[in-house]
Parts: C-alpha cells; structure tokens; sequence
C-alpha cells in the first residue's frame, strides 16, 4: 500500500459516470467546473482500488499465476477504456461530428497497441516459465472477462454507426476518401484507425488467449474485474476531457510496477543464494512486464495533446508531475540498489570487476555454468535498459506540456523539463551501477558525446528547441495557474523496501 492512502473505499459499478466513490469524501473536496481535484497521487489514480484487486485474490509473489493474472488485469483496464473510448467515437459519429470521432479512434488505436505489448508480455512469460499447460489447468479466454464483453457490446454498436452513417449512406464518399486521401484528412484518419485497431484487436486477443493460469475460480473472480472497474469510473471526470485515458495510462504501470518489484526482490535473494538459474528467470521476467509499462508512456506521448493536459490538470492537484511509491521508491531506489550492489559484489568476489566481466563475456560458451553467469549478466543490463527506455519516454510530457523558458513542473520545480533531464541523468549515478557498466565497457549514459544529430537538435537555434519555447510561452500565457505552484517534493515515510 502507499504512504499516502492506506483505505479502499468501494465505489459504485461501472456504468455510473462520474459517480463518487463510495464512503470517500469527494463532496469535501475542492472542485471547479469538471469535478473533484485529488488531494494526493494514490487518490487521483485510485491506488487502493488497484491495490486491493490485486491482494483480493492472493497468489505467491513473483510467481507464474501473479504475473499472467497481473498483465491480465492490466489488459482489463485497457479494455475497459478501449469501450469507453469506442462509445464516445459512435457518439460523435452519430453526430456528425467526424474530426471528433476520428481523435477518440486514435486513442483507441492506442489503446489496441498497448494490448498488443502485454499480449507479448504474457507470451514472454508462459515460455520463460516452461510448461505450464498440464491437464486440468484453465486456459485463458480473455473474451470472457467483464472488460472484453463490455469492449465487444460497445463495437458491435460502433460498427452498426459506421456501416449506417459512413458505408450504406454515402459510399461514394468513402470510395473516395480510401482512394485519394491520406492522413491530413479527417475522414480517412477515422477509417485508418478503424482498420489498425481492428487488426490489432486479433493479434492480441490471441496472445491473451490460451495461456495457461493456474489458479481456481471464475476468472472475474480471479481477476477482481469489478474492483478494477470501479478503479476506472472512479476517476472519469467530464467526458470531454481525456482525464480517464491519462489516469488508465498511470493504474496500467502501477500493476506491471508491483509485479516486477517482486521478481526483481526474489531476485536478489536467489542472486545471494548462488542460485543464479532462478535469479535470471525473474530479471528476465521483471523486463517483459516493464515493457508494456514503456508503451503506455508512449501512447500518452502521442496522443495527449498541451491543451488537453492543461485542461484537466487542475484536477490532478498535487499529483500531477510526481509518482507512486512503488515507482519512485521502491522500482526505482531501494531494489534497484540493492541489485546492483549485490550484483557488483557477486562480480567481484573474486578479482577485479573488469577481469570478472571479461571472462564471464569471453568463456560464455565454454559450459553451461559459464553461459548462466553471461545470462545473469546480460539480463541485468536489459532490466536497466527498460528502466531507461522508461526515463527516456517520461521525459515527453515535460517537453510537450511545460516546454522551456522557467516553466515550472506540476510540483513547483522551476524549471519543469530540465528538472527531469537532471532526474534521468542521477539515476545513472548509484556507484555500483557505474562500476559494472564501466567494468563491462558498456556506454551508461543516454547522451552521445560529438553526434552531430544530436548537436543539430539540442542546439538553442534547431526547430525542436524553438517548439520547446513555444510551448513554454503558451503555457505560461494560457495556463498561468502552472506558474502559481509550490514546491511539493516527493515525500515517503515508508521503510526502505529491503530484499
């Protein structure tokens, strides 16, 4: 549980709008025109909802069953938008309103490629675990969860729109758009999502399928779908906004976040141990269930547009520009200190890093021990890249919501974008993980020293730094709100997470 809330609060099914949640205060909060704005980032992401669906149904952590069920879950919070953003697509198709419904097909685009990454993650996993399909044990049908059913009855509605306002009324025009129109257009934007997101829809509806979980029970109990739901429309404020979607792209992470934190503290442990077999198997696991958490990032990145943010931003109160204890602390603090101190311990318990790392790259085929020590080694540096890719993908929402010029970041940093260059840049800087990258000649930092590309687009003159500028001015002009933040800093008082 977080530091900041430590009660569920059950709130109403979905279906029921902007409905508060039950027994929590959300008339005694402050409000404007769109609705309640959170106290605190637990609130504003539900993080109690999305903790107690997971404790709900216990299972060994960093086991088979809670990985599978955990990128399931994450999948039912995917799904469940993805039918929220379809109505609101047949909506506006209804209505004539094609731009409208060409922007939510878009998000659903999103949405569907998101689905597709925890689709491999869930693949990823059923191999890494070896056979788990043993007679008796469930199969998955994904098609079968609350999330899917409601994602498919709202389809089946969109379609019927589509077929009656778009195909049968006006062809010609749909002829002609397929044919002679491209990406500027919006009708033809609408059509192409359609036809991403549809194809996408078959490959991941496949890899969620069939996959072995051992565990008893309806699979909506197993996967406390309701909690999940109630986690989800919780937090929709005005439809218009894109307040759910951004808060769906928080809840998913924090589920991969918890999963991977567990493997990656067993895999210290079996690193201390000497079982090194088993300390490999949840690096690599930690690695698959990150990289969903990568993409959500960058469906945010793509899609949520500088006005859009800043017109829900209010609501996001305090938490806006801030993370979770499991992200903040414990992923990206405790456990990944103690990794790579024990990992740089492992290294060098018998000589020098440089010699260690030497040999464990250039015996790596000599025996099967020697081949482990490589995986071990090598599955520790794809775990690092992940969290990097992530660092690299967060950086979007500074460099598209705040942009430059003393910006201040949602909790008062002065100047939003450069602050967190300087937070990627720290995270490279624990010892141990020098050390090794250092030991192993393997590059740690994300700047290339003497690239001309880089040199062309950093430089205070290029285009990109002149966008950044502009954004800067205009949320600085048409959101001066921002510029009226107080310092709020990430504070824990939870005990170090110790492995």
């Amino acid at each position: 549980m977080t530091t900041q809330e430590t009660r569920a609060c059950p709130v109403t099914a979905l279906g029921t709008g902007t409905a508060a949640p039950v027994g929590c205060p959300e008339t005694g909060l402050p409000r404007n025109a769109l609705g309640a704005i959170a106290p605190s980032y637990d609130h504003l992401h539900r993080i109690d909802l999305v903790q107690a669906a997971r404790e709900k149904y216990p299972v060994p952590p960093g086991s088979y069953p809670s990985t599978v069920r955990a990128v399931l879950q994450a999948a039912e919070v995917s799904l469940l938008n993805l039918a929220r953003l379809t109505g609101r697509a047949r909506e506006a198709i209804e209505a004539g309103d094609t731009a409208t419904a060409a922007r939510f097909v878009q998000w659903t685009a999103g949405f569907h490629r998101l689905l597709r990454g925890l689709g491999k993650a869930c693949q990823e996993v059923q191999s890494l675990s070896g056979s788990t399909a043993r007679p008796g044990v469930r199969l998955v049908d994904i098609a079968g969860t609350a999330g899917c059913e409601a994602y498919a009855d709202e389809l089946r509605a969109f379609d019927d729109e589509v077929r009656c306002s778009l195909l049968v009324s006006d062809p010609q025009t749909v002829r002609a758009t397929i044919a002679t129109k491209g990406i500027d257009d919006e009708l033809y934007r609408l059509l192409h999502g359609i036809r991403l997101s549809s194809h996408d829809a078959t490959k991941w509806e496949s890899d969620l399928s069939g996959v072995p979980l051992p565990l008893d029970g309806d699979l909506n109990d197993v996967l406390c779908t309701g909690l999940l739901a109630d986690a989800v429309a919780a937090t929709e404020l005005d439809p218009g906004t894109l307040h759910g979607e951004f808060v769906a792209l928080h809840q998913i992470p924090e589920i991969l976040t918890a999963e991977s934190n567990d493997h990656l503290e067993l895999a210290v442990r079996a690193l201390r141990a000497g079982e090194l077999s088993r300390a490999t198997a949840h690096l690599a696991v930690c690695t698959s269930v990150l990289g969903p958490m990568v993409d959500a990032q960058r469906v945010m990145a793509e899609l949520l547009a500088t006005g859009e943010y800043h017109g829900f931003r209010e609501n996001l109160g305090p938490a806006s520009g801030t993370h979770s204890l499991a992200i903040k602390q414990h992923m990206f603090r405790d456990l990944f200190k103690h990794f790579w101190n024990d990992l740089a311990r492992w290294l060098g318990a018998d000589g020098t890093l440089e010699a260690a790392t030497e040999a464990i790259d250039a015996d790596r085929h000599a025996d099967p021990a020697s081949w482990l020590r490589h995986q071990l080694l090598h599955h520790a540096f794809r775990l690092h890249h992940s969290y990097q890719e992530w660092r690299h993908e967060h950086l979007h929402m500074p460099r598209n919501c705040l942009g430059s010029g003393g910006t201040k970041s949602m909790i008062g940093v002065s100047d939003g974008p450069a602050a967190v260059y300087k937070m990627r840049d720290a995270a490279n800087a624990q010892q141990s993980l020098h050390a090794v990258h250092r030991a192993r000649g393997v590059k740690l930092t994300s700047l290339v020293d003497g690239s001309p590309l880089t040199a062309l687009i950093t430089d205070p003159a290029s285009v990109d730094a002149e966008l950044m500028r502009v954004v800067g001015e205009a949320t600085r002009e048409f959101f001066p709100e921002v510029q009226e933040q107080g310092y709020q800093p990430f504070a824990s008082g939870a005990p170090e997470r110790t492995p």
